[in-house]
């Protein structure tokens, strides 16, 4: 038998499922072939491997584990970028305080451009005149 009959056989004959009169030939030449024979230990080391990966039971709380971390670190992160106090607050009270501060020097300079109107523009003659000398009290009172 040479080596790749016997490397095509070597799943059949570690499960036991070869006839006998293909098994003696293949026992034979892992004797006396070394490279099939180290072919042969690596696969039933593998074989072992994965039937032990296959009773291995997995954690039932490890996905719940794994989501109370993902929702610590997103809580965190939600913090860090969370406004501070300072922002919220004190940015909108600067802003309205700056707006009416505006409008208020905006009045004051309106009015300091516009012209004076006729204030107490009373004509000469009427400065001299003494309304009291004029009327007596006692006149309206008959009335």
């Amino acid at each position: 038998m040479n080596c790749q009959l016997c490397q095509k056989e070597l799943d059949a004959y570690r499960e036991g499922l070869l006839p006998d009169g293909i098994k003696v030939p293949v026992e034979e030449h892992l004797k006396s072939c070394k490279i099939c024979a180290e072919s042969y230990q690596l696969m039933i080391l593998a074989n072992t491997v994965m039937d032990k990966e296959k009773t291995i039971q997995s954690n039932p709380f490890l996905a719940t584990r794994i989501m109370a971390e993902i929702e610590e670190l997103e809580l965190q992160r939600e913090q860090y970028q969370r406004i501070p106090v300072y922002q919220k607050v004190l940015k909108p009270a600067l802003i309205s305080i700056s707006l009416a501060a505006a409008m208020f020097i905006g009045i004051i300079a309106g009015n300091i451009h516009k012209p004076a109107q006729h204030v107490n523009n009373k004509p000469v003659e009427m400065m001299y005149m003494n309304d009291a000398a004029l009327e007596s009290v006692a006149m309206f009172s008959n009335l």
